[in-house]
């Protein structure tokens, strides 16, 4: 599997974790200092694992375009990509995503970012 490969498949566990509201996958997946940024404001690991907390489920979610990856380094990397989703219950969205991995014995999320776009 390349890093491209390796990263989506990764990005693509977070997005069921985070359907699934599965705190523990969750919470394995960061890095201890990690951070989200979105409409939300500024989230580090705990507060991540506790926004997820009782959310509903995601009705669907799927990747709009082929996404690209910036290798910063050996252990260091990017990857980008527009997605459309929808919690139940909730309105559907549409949102430009990077996600920055670091491998530290294994790859984890370090670096999260969403740009809701209208």
């Amino acid at each position: 599997m390349d890093l491209k490969e390796t990263l989506m498949t990764l990005e693509e566990k977070f997005w069921e974790a985070s359907s699934a509201a599965n705190v523990d996958l969750i919470r394995s997946y960061l890095t201890d200092d990690a951070l989200m940024v979105g409409t939300f404001g500024v989230l580090n690991k705990e507060t991540t694992i506790a926004v997820n907390q009782g959310q509903p489920p995601f009705s669907f979610w799927h990747i709009e375009n082929e996404p690209q990856i910036l290798q910063l380094t050996a252990d260091c990397a990017v990857i980008l990509y527009k997605a459309t989703a929808q919690r139940e219950g909730r309105e559907q969205f549409t949102v430009m995503m990077s996600s920055t991995y670091v491998n530290r014995k294994s790859w984890k999320l370090a670096f999260h970012h969403q740009t809701l776009l209208k």
